[in-house]
């Protein structure tokens, strides 16, 4: 296992989504969301920040099973994952304006309730990610 992808994993291990045939524990799920959060990459196929963005976005959200959605902005996916969505449309990514832009979804209600927007290293983005989720667990963002 890379070291990048071991910490990665480790920045967002406590917003884990529990397992499918379990009930997921109060401690995981943010209070101001009612099921664990989703993540939705509002990108351009052409830019190497958003490339960076999804590089790192891939390898923390996967180990810890937080769903992850590329949502280009002209329909080409974004390097290095290879689906996307079309952002152009899409109910929660139409109309963003400067990307990239990380929108934290609730699953359950598919509400956006916080943004990240920008990209500059690996380190200061995921230190960024994790600063939102605790303020969504603490209920202190919204």
């Amino acid at each position: 296992m890379k070291r990048r992808d071991l910490l990665a994993g480790l920045a967002l291990a406590p917003f884990a989504a529990a397992p499918a045939i379990a009930a997921p524990a109060a401690a995981t799920i943010p209070k101001c969301l009612s099921s664990p959060p989703g993540l939705i990459l509002v990108g351009v196929s052409c830019c190497v920040f958003c490339q960076g963005a999804a590089s790192v976005l891939q390898a923390a959200a996967e180990p810890v099973g937080l769903p992850l959605l590329v949502a280009s902005q002209d329909g080409r996916p974004i390097a290095p994952i290879p689906d996307c969505a079309d952002a152009r449309g899409h109910p929660q990514a139409d109309g963003a304006g400067r990307v990239p832009l990380l929108l934290i979804v609730d699953m359950a209600t598919q509400q956006v309730v916080a943004s990240i927007e920008g990209y500059r290293n690996p380190r200061a983005y995921l230190t960024r990610l994790r600063a939102t989720l605790l303020a969504l667990r603490e209920g202190a963002h919204g």
